[in-house]
């Protein structure tokens, strides 16, 4: 019996994948080729103003031609045609595409068989329809075509779950917004997909061979097929899965059928409970595809039921958004969800993530808990929680691999925390982050300096002591003499780093505004000096800028002038910082001032302090780690940065004198008003006359 070959279509996006080339490419191509012998092919049809192809012309015009990149353009048209003129129909259809490519899977080519074999067939694969006989028997009579055109898909992609994934693919170019709405980037992917196989293998309790990893929600199929097909090969893996009846729990069902992955149903009852048993790994993500617009409290809650059901021998990987995982301004309710679940001693460790790793939300940032053992010999006041910061870091292999190891390293006891080298991650205690009500990553509070441990203090000191040495020697006698009492601490003692919204939190320093100042307003008479960003940035010269004093009380009451000392600092275009050491200027927004209370203990110097915002590059200040100094330092280390500065304000004027000297010989010799022809005991004088 022969049968008909399905009509096959193609778009001109889809024309430039199947050619290897760029999409402007292809329409060079029709417009050189309009008048030759061997003419483009016309569209057949139209697909919301888009021409469309029939993709076997098209693949039979590339191969005579020979135009483009891919000599098997012939095989490989299926893989990038539609099923129909209209980017292969509406939400039934693609549904029912992806369940026939499961069912292809199955079993033998479909291609030749009538309606109702294949209902009988998808019947036999899914007797209890949990994903894919609903969508077969929901076709009709247009089963048949589609089932033709599946078995030419299949074999254009060369097998059934390349089929399924080019499917996939598709659903960013069709526009399928359920299918895309929380689609990750492929960094995200392959950070969660490296992190759980490493949770799995590294866990005492699992067996290496056979893990098993467990979606809790049903419906995060991206992330699950993702770290199954990240497992070594020759592994036999365990899946299971939540029996979500939403659309997305079928699609992942049929997505595992196709990859011909087998899995296990969890069963949820109607209250949360579930029973997944033995050393396992799960792995979620919030919100589902299902329930895009789950509250921060549906999403807490959901994360919670996950680790009250879990124990000793399980790890967890979850991803959700950073706005809720790590942010504050949550509802009271929510808050409450979220310290609980801390207080449980399974969350080991926070990660922010970069912004732009959800595909359909660029400006997202998303977040990463892992959970594990509780440690439940550990009292709540001393159990700790490792977090860290990557909103600035690109995840690219080596950040990934380093992270994960970090976080694979959370799992251990203290004893394992203190003996790993983390490259990202830091331990703060529980208590800590329970106490604060802002960001969790910086809820870091200022602590009490304390002792460097013998060892390492000679480690992190050691290079020191001979690069001051060496920059004296080669300063030689303008050197400034302040330096020259530095000596090496007996026994070394340190404030540790904290970000700047920690420090605000706790009111270690004030972040003031700028005064909204019309430009109109600023001049160069005698005034307050004005900062603003030109100032910082080096676009005007600090003191060349001004504004009436009498103006200022009466048109901008609420502007504040600097204290002497103030940090004033901006984010755009640049971080910039600079110290305002006489005081009494006026900031200008969106410059903004740093106020120290030099009386606090934190241990923060403006010098210091201006010279980390500098090394910064994020706009967010609130993330800008400062380095703090010891009380007992802080008189000295001021006085001998003052002493520096002088010397490099003495230099700096000497420098521009020495600037203005070799302007004035090349302007007086180019003239003939100097000569430098004279005596030994001239060595310049005026001309007697001119030439």
């Amino acid at each position: 019996m022969t049968i008909a070959a399905p009509s096959l279509f193609i778009s001109l996006s889809g024309i430039a994948r199947l050619a290897h080339v760029q999409r402007p490419v292809v329409s060079v191509w029709r417009t050189r080729a309009a008048s030759s012998e061997s003419p483009f092919p016309p569209p057949v049809a139209d697909d919301r103003g888009s021409e469309v192809f029939d993709a076997r012309q098209v693949a039979e015009w590339l191969a005579q031609t020979g135009r483009g990149n891919n000599p098997h353009v012939l095989a490989d048209a299926p893989a990038y045609a539609r099923f129909d003129a209209t980017g292969r129909g509406d939400e039934e259809s693609f549904h029912a595409l992806t369940a026939l490519v499961a069912v292809r899977a199955a079993g033998a080519p479909i291609g030749a068989l009538d309606r109702d074999q294949l209902l009988d067939l998808a019947d036999e694969l899914d007797p209890d329809d949990v994903c894919v006989a609903g969508e077969v028997d929901g076709l009709g009579d247009d089963v048949v075509s589609m089932a033709r055109f599946v078995e030419v898909l299949v074999d254009g992609a060369y097998s059934a779950s390349a089929a399924f994934e080019s499917l996939l693919g598709d659903r960013f170019r069709d526009g399928r917004r359920a299918l895309t709405r929380t689609a990750l980037g492929a960094e995200a992917s392959e950070l969660v997909n490296e992190l759980a196989v490493e949770l799995a293998r590294s866990n005492p309790f699992a067996d290496p061979e056979h893990p098993l990893f467990v979606d809790p929600t049903g419906a995060c199929g991206d992330l699950l097929v993702g770290v199954l097909r990240s497992v070594a090969e020759g592994v036999d893996v365990g899946v299971m899965t939540a029996e979500s009846g939403g659309f997305a729990g079928r699609l992942l069902r049929r997505r595992l059928l196709a990859h011909g992955m087998p899995h296990a149903p969890l069963t949820v009852s109607a209250t949360g409970e579930f029973a997944a048993e033995g050393a396992l790994v799960h792995v979620a993500q919030f919100p589902t595809p299902d329930r895009p617009t789950m509250t921060a409290g549906q999403i807490l809650a959901s994360i919670e039921n996950i680790a009250l059901q879990m124990d000793d021998a399980q790890r967890g990987v979850v991803l959700a958004p950073a706005a809720i995982l790590i942010d504050g301004d949550l509802s009271p309710d929510a808050e409450a969800i979220r310290s609980e679940i801390l207080r449980s001693g399974r969350l080991r460790a926070v990660v922010r993530l970069p912004r732009g790793l959800v595909i359909g939300n660029p400006r997202q940032a998303l977040a990463l808990w892992v959970f594990g053992p509780a440690h439940a010999a550990v009292s709540l006041a001393d159990k700790w929680t490792l977090v860290a910061d990557l909103i600035e870091e690109p995840l690219v292999p080596a950040t990934r691999s380093d992270l994960v190891s970090d976080l694979a390293a959370a799992m251990g006891d203290e004893s394992f925390i203190r003996a790993h080298a983390f490259r990202f991650a830091r331990r703060l205690p529980t208590s800590v982050i329970l106490a604060g009500s802002g960001s969790l990553i910086a809820a870091e509070k200022p602590v009490a300096m304390v002792p460097v441990e013998a060892a390492a203090a000679r480690r992190a000191s050691a290079g020191l002591p001979a690069q001051l040495d060496a920059v004296i020697a080669g300063l030689g006698d303008g050197a400034p003499v302040t330096v020259r009492h530095v000596t090496v601490a007996a026994s070394p003692r340190f404030l540790p780093q904290a970000a700047l919204g920690s420090l605000a939190s706790a009111r270690h320093v004030r972040c003031l505004p700028g005064a909204r100042i019309r430009h109109d307003d600023i001049g160069t008479a005698a005034g307050y000096p004005v900062i603003g960003v030109d100032e910082l940035t080096g676009a005007s010269l600090v003191g060349s800028r001004t504004i009436d004093r009498l103006l200022l009380e009466a048109a901008y009451p609420a502007a504040r002038l600097t204290a002497p000392g103030d940090v004033v600092f901006c984010v755009s275009p640049q971080p910039r910082a600079w110290v305002d050491a006489a005081g009494f200027s006026v900031v200008v927004y969106p410059a903004r001032i740093l106020r120290i209370d030099t009386s606090d203990p934190a241990g923060l110097v403006p010098e210091v302090l201006a010279a980390d915002i500098e090394r910064h590059t994020s706009r967010d200040w609130k993330r800008w780690v400062a380095r703090r100094i010891v009380p007992t330092e802080r008189a000295g280390l001021v006085d001998v940065l003052a002493n520096v500065s002088s010397e490099r304000a003495a230099l700096a004027e000497r420098m521009r004198r020495l600037d203005e000297l070799a302007n004035v010989l090349v302007d007086g010799v180019a003239v003939g008003a100097l000569t430098t022809a004279g005596s030994d005991a001239e060595i310049l004088a005026l001309s007697k006359g001119t030439m």
